[in-house]
This record gives structure tokens, sequence and C-alpha cells, in this order.
């Protein structure tokens, strides 16, 4: 499953984990950079500057239920 992690960079040391987002758009047309940064700004709260906001691109591993 593809995912964001969301990080916030303020230049103070290690940057820190906002949050994770897992993508669950099934029209992969709709998912485009600036839609990704959207949750990231949001997560983040308004106080925080957008441009210390990243995100990498993550491969998580599906829980299989029994």
């Amino acid at each position: 499953m593809v995912a964001y992690s969301f990080y916030l960079n303020d230049g103070r040391g290690e940057p820190s984990l906002i949050g994770i987002l897992p993508e669950r758009r099934k029209n992969r047309r709709r998912v485009t950079r600036k839609s990704i940064m959207k949750w990231g700004r949001l997560a983040a709260g308004s106080y925080v500057d957008p441009k210390s906001i990243y995100c990498i691109q993550v491969e998580l591993e599906e829980e299989l239920h029994s």
C-alpha cells in the first residue's frame, strides 16, 4: 500500500514526523503533488510555514486478518 510520510523541517535539528497518510484513492489521475501536500499542511496546522513541510512516498505492508 502506498503512503506518504510528512515531516516538518524547522531548521533546529532532526525533522519531526507530522503523520502518515495512506493513499486510498482508486483513480490515480487524482493523485497530484498538490493534493498530497494539501493534507500535510492541514495536519501540520496553520502556524507552520508550508515551505518547511515535505513528504516521502513509502510502501506499507498490508496486514492480513484471518
